[in-house]
C-alpha cells in the first residue's frame, strides 16, 4: 500500500467516526429535548443532511434510540482508550464511569426483547419469571443495567447480580439504590467460578464477551448447578458475520473486553456437553450486536 493510499484510507474512516458522533448528538438531543446552540445546530443539520441522515431518527421509539446512543458511546469511548493505552485493554478493567454506565445502558436494552421475543419461546420460563418465586442470575452484572430493567418488566422477580469488578459494582449499588430496588436486587463481589448456589435460579444470563476463555467451561458448569430443574441459561456472545472483516472485528473487540470469542456452533456443543437440553441459537434481528444460545436444565436427572 502506498503512503497516499494509506492516507486516503485514514481520511475516509476518520469521517466515519465524526458521522457517528454527530448522529449520537442528534439522538441525545431528541431524547432529552435539549436544544443545541443555534450555530452548532445549523452545522449539524447541514452535515446530517449532506450524508443522508436527516430525519433518520424520527418515528423511532425511545427505547431503541437509547440503545443506539449507548452503543455509539460505548464503542467510541472504548476505541479511544484502546488507541491511547492499548496495553491496558486486554481485560475488562475499566474504571471510567462513562464507559461502565454506557455498557449498562446497552445491557438494559436487552430486557425488552427478552420479554417480547425470547422468553415466550422458552418452555415454562414466562410462568416462572411472572411468579412470586421467580429468580434471575445476572452474571457480570456490571452497573446493574439489565437487572434493573428486568425488575421493571417482571415486578415479582428476585435478582442476584455477581461481578468481581468493584468499580462497576460500586456504580451498580448506586443505580440500584436510585431505582429503589435494594430489597429485590442482591449484588455480590464474586466471580462466576465461585458461584455456590444449587437449584436456585430460573434464568441465568452469561455475557461471554467479558468472561476469560479459561473460565467459560467452569462458568457453564457452575450455572448448570445453580439453575433449578427446568431453568434456562442464556449464553450471550458478540454477534459475528459471514463478512470476514466484521468477523475479525468481533474477535478483536471480544479480546479487548477480556472475553472468549466463540462461534454459535461451539457454544451449542459446550452447553450440550454441560448437560443442558433444548440447546439452540435464538433468532437475532438484523443488525443485532449480540447472539444468544439458550439451553435448559432437564426437569429430571438420572
Amino acid at each position: 500500500m502506498s503512503s497516499q493510499a494509506l492516507r486516503d484510507y485514514v481520511n475516509h474512516h476518520l469521517g466515519s467516526t465524526t458521522i457517528l458522533a454527530a448522529l449520537g448528538v442528534v439522538v441525545e438531543a431528541q431524547l432529552t429535548a435539549s436544544p443545541l446552540p443555534p450555530a452548532l445546530q445549523a452545522r449539524i443539520d447541514d452535515f446530517v443532511g449532506t450524508v443522508g441522515l436527516a430525519g433518520l431518527t424520527k418515528g423511532i421509539g425511545e427505547a431503541e434510540l437509547k440503545s443506539l446512543l449507548a452503543e455509539i458511546r460505548f464503542i467510541m469511548l472504548l476505541d479511544a482508550k484502546f488507541l491511547l493505552d492499548p496495553s491496558s485493554c486486554l481485560s475488562w478493567a475499566h474504571r471510567d464511569t462513562e464507559i461502565l454506565q454506557a455498557g449498562g445502558e446497552i445491557s438494559a436494552g436487552f430486557a425488552g426483547p427478552l420479554k417480547s421475543r425470547i422468553v415466550p419461546g422458552l418452555e415454562g420460563l414466562a410462568q416462572r419469571l411472572d411468579s412470586s418465586e421467580g429468580s434471575f442470575l445476572d452474571v457480570g452484572v456490571g452497573v446493574a443495567g439489565l437487572s434493573i430493567a428486568m425488575m421493571d418488566l417482571w415486578p415479582s422477580l428476585r435478582v442476584t447480580g455477581i461481578d468481581p469488578w468493584l468499580p462497576a459494582l460500586n456504580l451498580a449499588q448506586e443505580n440500584v439504590r436510585h431505582a429503589g430496588l435494594t430489597e429485590r436486587i442482591q449484588l455480590r463481589p464474586q466471580s462466576v467460578e465461585d458461584l455456590s448456589e444449587i437449584e436456585t435460579f430460573d434464568l441465568a444470563w452469561l455475557p461471554s464477551a467479558f468472561i476469560p476463555p479459561n473460565l467459560i467451561s467452569v462458568a457453564c458448569d457452575k450455572i448448570y448447578q445453580a439453575l433449578r430443574p427446568g431453568g434456562w441459561l442464556l449464553f450471550a456472545l458478540a454477534h459475528s458475520s459471514a463478512d470476514p472483516v466484521t468477523a475479525s472485528l468481533v474477535r478483536l473487540r471480544t479480546a479487548l473486553w477480556g472475553g472468549c470469542p466463540m462461534a454459535p456452533a461451539e457454544v451449542e456443543t459446550l452447553l450440550s456437553r454441560t448437560g443442558l437440553i433444548d440447546v439452540r441459537v435464538l433468532p437475532s434481528p438484523p443488525g443485532a450486536i449480540v447472539a444468544i444460545v439458550a439451553g435448559r436444565r432437564p426437569r429430571a436427572e438420572f
